[in-house]
């Protein structure tokens, strides 16, 4: 390989990782596994180590995580806070071990263990033994200030327990939920019609992170403590001398510790502990994902120092993804919104993880027959993190011998239309399908499209299964009683679904119409231009393809697009529906003036927003812009003034900065619009 190819995989390695380490540190939503992630690392780090010349300080190798999220006060760690490298498998660890026993010149060393938490890092203040201050690790050097919501944690002690306490004590440690507190917080969730979390890390972190600390009240949280940062006593002079007198000062201060902690007298007994931890994980009571190993001594720890990332004494041994074999009993198709048909795996029902998985994902017709899956094959399936269950393999040793190749059907299971190829997706070709309908309904209701809070999903696909639902203009003819006929729909929530429609018939705005109706390439944005420069759907519908085209953000696939749409004739009986029902929302373009507009405050003022804003949605924002004659956009350019920057802010920052934008957070974003009054 050429050195212009080193330099390219490094940079494209560096780029990925970044990427990764943004989407799971700042926004709390990886979109791969750990182990994928532990790969493309180990990978860029055995580049730079056999080419130094490809060195960068700004190298992921060479720091912890992502930045901190705005919306939060930033806060320097007084002592940096180390990431830890990563062993997969027991051969790791012995050669972690030799390398201790090198720098050290010795072999008998002890070592602290305990399970490695699944949660939101952390570290929490004292000075004097009370509560001071809580700080999210962020990026190891700079966290973000989170005093507030730790206060609400119930096992975190606000005032250390015992008489000799530090004049300053930094603990670190995770934020938690139990799996068990975990399973009733999802259930309340799903019951009040709220987001439930893909696993207990996303639920902790997310509550952790949330502005108004009331929401980490109402959570099951936990603080586990595994460490400390700076030590400070006063008095007597005092001091510990091992990670195990640290673990039990810490546990008589009031401190919650990991569960199964234990010190293990060699390297053995550390390699013993993480098979047998890995065997009864499903069993503990919290989410791991491995075991972490520090050399006790805390002399030694100091001898044996850090790297520029982690310390050279000690090590995270993570568990592979869980996995498990199961048989696929047959291969069932859904027919999504935009017609696409997705296979999915109907499977032998098998534990995996804390739940029993019957269903997994096939992905695609190519996917099915890369791999060769065939119905009644052994297959291993894999759930790791956020990742839906998914089948990965087949066990062809264990193929039945009457097991044929699957043939993925080229007719819409729903309605028996011809299904064609469209790139990898496969889809229906009937405007009219049955199936569509359903999940066009879904959608026109969801945040997405016209953001019917109190019109629930479940309710939704139920009613236009059973027909009462045919097409999105049927739900404003619905009537409570409609509604009470079913076993399960309460009163209230007869109530609640109604005025929902209600408000939704009298305030939903043209664009939030046109991007409910579900037109392919058509999301928020671009249903904003549109709703922008037409009067209603008729005008927008009357457009030609050049037209469409010479609007800003659309281009020639997505003009094409929204003109077949408003051009078919279901389209059509739609829009004749809508308007029978007293449905039918008008833009703003000819109720004021180009003059008019032009004497607004904030008149050709640009604004982004990233991240999610306290009390107010960020369309809510939006529309307190557009009525002073700004705009909002979705994708950032030079074009934009103010980047709006909330809790949970997106890459859109480090855009930003790129470009030289403006960056404002809430406040700033209020005061310009105060000012504008």
């Amino acid at each position: 390989m050429a050195s212009s190819d080193f330099t390219e995989r490094a940079a494209y390695l560096r780029e990925t990782l970044e990427h990764h380490n943004y989407l799971y540190y700042v926004l709390d939503a990886p979109e791969i596994t750990d182990s994928q992630y532990d790969e493309l690392f180990r990978e860029l780090a055995a580049l730079e180590a056999a080419h130094p010349e490809l060195d960068d300080p700004n190298s992921p190798t060479r720091r912890v995580g992502g930045e901190p999220a705005a919306g939060f006060t930033p806060y320097e760690h007084a002592v940096r806070m180390y990431s830890l490298d990563n062993a997969m498998k027991v051969e790791d660890w012995y050669a972690f071990t030799e390398r201790v026993a090198k720098g050290l010149g010795r072999a008998d060393v002890e070592y602290w263990t305990d399970p490695k938490m699944d949660g939101l890092a952390l570290e929490v203040i004292y000075e004097k033994g009370r509560y001071v201050r809580a700080a999210t690790r962020g990026d190891g050097q700079t966290g973000e200030d989170v005093t507030h919501n730790m206060r609400t944690v119930m096992n975190l002690p606000m005032n250390l327990r015992g008489g000799n306490v530090p004049d300053l004590l930094e603990v670190r440690g995770e934020v938690v939920m139990a799996n068990e507190d975990f399973a009733a917080l999802n259930e309340r969730q799903e019951l009040a019609g709220e987001k439930v979390f893909a696993n207990p890390r996303n639920a902790a972190a997310g509550s952790i992170r949330q502005l108004d600390p009331k929401v980490a009240a109402s959570r099951p949280l936990r603080f586990l403590a595994y460490g400390v940062g700076r030590v400070e006593w006063g008095g007597p002079l005092f001091s510990w001398t091992s990670q195990k007198e640290i673990m039990d000062g810490l546990g008589a201060f009031g401190f919650s510790i990991p569960p199964e902690a234990r010190l293990c007298g060699s390297k053995q007994e550390v390699a013993d502990y993480f098979l047998e931890l890995g065997e009864r994980r499903a069993a503990l009571p919290f989410e791991i994902d491995g075991v972490v190993a520090k050399v006790n001594n805390l002399e030694m720890q100091r001898a044996l120092g850090f790297t520029s990332r982690a310390p050279r004494w000690a090590l995270a041994l993570k568990f592979p993804a869980h996995q498990a074999k199961t048989v696929l009993k047959d291969i069932r198709i859904q027919v999504g919104r935009t017609g696409v048909l997705t296979p999915v795996a109907e499977l032998e029902p098998v534990p995996l993880a804390g739940v029993t998985v019957s269903n997994a994902t096939l992905h695609n017709k190519g996917y099915i027959r890369e791999r060769d899956f065939r119905i009644g094959d052994t297959v291993l399936i894999q759930r790791a993190g956020d990742v839906i269950p998914q089948v990965l393999s087949v066990d062809l040793e264990e193929r039945p011998s009457h097991a044929e190749p699957y043939v993925f059907p080229m007719t819409c299971p729903v309605c028996e239309s011809d299904a064609y190829e469209d790139g990898e997706a496969v889809r229906c070709s009937n405007p009219a399908c049955p199936a569509k309908t359903v999940q066009q309904i879904i959608h026109f209701v969801s945040k997405a499209g016209l953001d019917m809070e109190g019109v629930g999903r479940k309710w939704v696909e139920r009613l236009a299964v059973d027909g009462v639902l045919d097409t999105p203009a049927d739900l404003f003819s619905l009537k409570k009683t409609d509604l009470l006929r079913y076993e399960g729909m309460g009163d209230k929530s007869a109530d609640n679904f109604i005025t929902a429609i209600a408000k939704a018939r009298e305030e939903a705005p043209l664009w939030r119409l046109v991007a409910g109706l579900g037109i392919r390439h058509v999301g928020e944005q671009t249903a904003r231009t549109l709703a922008a420069h037409y009067a209603d759907l008729d005008a927008i519908g009357a457009a030609t393809q050049d037209e469409l085209q010479d609007l800003e953000d659309v281009g020639p696939k997505v003009a094409e697009s929204v003109h077949r749409f408003f051009q078919s004739e279901p389209t059509r009986k739609l829009l004749a529906e809508f308007k029978m029902v007293g449905f039918w929302p008008v833009g703003s373009i000819d109720t004021e003036t180009e003059e008019d507009a032009a004497k607004q405050p904030l008149a050709g003022k640009v604004f982004i927003f990233t991240g999610s804003l306290p009390d107010m949605t960020r369309t809510q924002a939006q529309a307190l812009v557009e009525e002073r004659g700004g705009s909002a956009v979705k994708s950032i350019s030079k074009k934009v003034d103010f980047v709006v920057a909330g809790e949970k802010a997106g890459s859109k920052i480090a855009k930003a900065e790129k470009l030289g934008l403006t960056v404002i957070d809430f406040d700033g974003f209020m005061a310009l619009l105060n000012e504008s009054e």
